[in-house]
């Protein structure tokens, strides 16, 4: 089987971060994947495995913070525009999620509750290794874990409610799988990588600060072949990686305008022909 892919992978680092994929039940920080073993030397540790969340709603917020930037209407990750005491939940330069007639950029690329996205954010999980010198059987990313327990409410300093949270530190890397995407939306997407600034909760304590170090654009070429093995069978792959370089990355502005502005006339004239009814 021959397959041919396109991603950007990104390396980042966080001196301390707590990462999240909601705003409810903050202490579900990181999800436990389980424990492998790693090799040092001759001897064999044990040692647990995370899953860093909430990186593709940073990627998500980074987006819509760059289309604010350009004065580019695009979707809001709301469908309501408010709630019942009549706060409002749509911001200006935003529409609710799914309103937009053609898709807005944004929607094109991440979708709505109703429809899939065109990317995949990847990452390899993250383990606490204490040694410098270490084999593991599957890929890993060697950070530094913590774990801290949190007091939320006391009575004469003895402990009522407290709870458990985890944070992580160090170097991390993860792709995003953009083959279905234009060179348009690529592009949109690597000038996004510069308002990325913060990645899951704590922020007002300092936490979840985050530095892109850097990025690259990818073709991946991909051969899988079935062979046999003393009677069994595996599967062998081999890739091919090749660098994509994209000039004039400001360029997918032009376009993205002319379909906002086509999408405003559309507006304008829906209302005015309401107005006659």
């Amino acid at each position: 089987m021959n397959q041919t892919k396109k991603q950007i992978v990104i390396r980042a680092y966080t001196p301390i971060a707590k990462p999240l994929n909601a705003s409810i039940q903050k202490n579900a920080t990181m999800l436990l994947l389980g424990e492998i073993p790693y090799e040092n030397g001759s001897k064999v540790f044990n040692t647990k495995l995370y899953y860093i969340k909430g990186v593709r709603g940073m990627l998500r917020h980074a987006c819509m913070k760059l289309a604010q930037a350009c004065g580019i209407e695009v979707c809001h990750s709301s469908e309501k525009t408010e709630l019942k005491d009549g706060t409002k939940l749509i911001s200006r330069g935003f529409h609710p999620l799914g309103a937009c007639n053609p898709p807005c950029i944004l929607r094109r690329i991440f979708g709505t509750f109703r429809e899939e996205s065109r990317i995949s954010v990847l990452a390899d999980p993250i383990a606490s290794i204490r040694h410098k010198e270490y084999t593991t059987e599957v890929a890993v990313q060697k950070v530094h874990i913590s774990s801290e327990n949190r007091i939320a409410l006391a009575y004469d300093r003895t402990p009522i409610q407290d709870f458990r949270e985890s944070y992580f530190s160090g170097y991390f890397s993860f792709c995003i799988d953009v083959t279905t995407l234009t060179d348009d939306e690529i592009k949109f997407f690597m000038e996004s990588l510069l308002y990325i600034e913060t990645l899951g909760g704590g922020k007002n304590a300092g936490y979840g600060r985050v530095k892109i170090l850097d990025f690259e654009v990818q073709k991946i070429g991909i051969v899988r072949n079935i062979e046999s093995d003393n009677g069994a069978y595996k599967i062998s792959e081999k890739t091919e990686v090749q660098p994509i370089l994209l000039e004039n990355i400001e360029e997918w502005r032009t376009a993205c305008k002319g379909e906002n502005l086509a999408a405003v006339e559309q507006k304008q004239i829906s209302a005015q022909v309401s107005d006659k009814k």
